[in-house]
């Protein structure tokens, strides 16, 4: 047994120094488990950026989940696409169950029906905001491709590269929506959103068009939000677009 041990260890220690990557590789193909360990460098800058705008403890439930089924490379990489307005809508689809399920146990830890998240997906897709929000319970609509008015500049932008950034930054104005529900339960309507999207990607000028709200303070601050949108580079030329987000509890 004892030279049983030495000639296992010997094995190991040789696979370790000459085909570590060649073993690594055969474990990830074999192995059916996908539950990953990321560097800390990674689990520190995912925290802090996400912890900028959403409970910090949502941050760390939602960043578990991710390591249950996402790689630290494949994360990286889907997180660097997201930053550049390149669509993953699993990723954002598995992010956002994760965040209801991370509020769903953060409010039963907290036995307080005063106490939840509601801006969780806001924070870790840019939507903005910050701090703990009541309870999510609100509900917003994602645009489609045919609610998308472009009055000028079409042949520069189409609707489909537009919806690649609406489809991900939509969710992100939930936590807008619930924080002005703490102050006026139960409203709901349409807000249509007016703006110029410049050759950089920024938005240089934006308006509401129409909203069956009734609440300016509301329209005014998810005009502000969408504001902070940003869009993919073209070569020159702006677009100018119309575009009706529904709120519903």
């Amino acid at each position: 047994m004892k030279y049983l041990k030495f000639i296992l260890f010997g094995l190991v220690a040789t696979s370790i120094s000459a085909q570590a990557a060649g073993a690594a590789s055969l474990v990830g193909k074999k192995s059916k488990t996908k539950d990953y360990n990321y560097s800390w460098d990674t689990r520190e800058y995912f925290v802090e950026d996400c912890s900028q705008n959403a409970n910090k403890w949502i941050c760390k439930c939602v960043l578990e989940k991710l390591q249950h089924e996402y790689s630290e490379a494949e994360f990286l990489y889907i997180n660097k696409d997201l930053y550049n307005n390149i669509d993953h809508p699993e990723f954002v689809d598995f992010v956002s169950t994760a965040v209801d399920l991370c509020d769903s146990e953060y409010t039963n830890s907290r036995r307080n029906d005063s106490y939840g998240t509601g801006d969780g997906l806001a924070g870790l897709l840019g939507g903005g905001g910050g701090g703990i929000a009541t309870k999510a319970k609100g509900s917003i609509r994602t645009p489609s491709e045919r609610d998308i008015d472009i009055s000028d500049g079409a042949e520069i932008r189409s609707a489909a590269d537009i919806m690649k950034v609406v489809r991900q930054r939509t969710p992100g104005l939930r936590h807008v929506y619930n924080k002005f529900l703490k102050k006026k339960p139960g409203f709901q309507g349409k807000v249509s959103l007016k703006f110029t999207i410049a050759s950089g990607g920024e938005i240089i000028s934006i308006s509401v068009a129409n909203s069956t709200t009734g609440y300016s303070a509301f329209d005014d601050e998810v005009k502000a939000d969408v504001s902070r949108w940003k869009f993919n580079k073209v070569k020159s030329g702006n677009t100018t677009v119309t575009i009706p987000f529904t709120f519903s509890e």
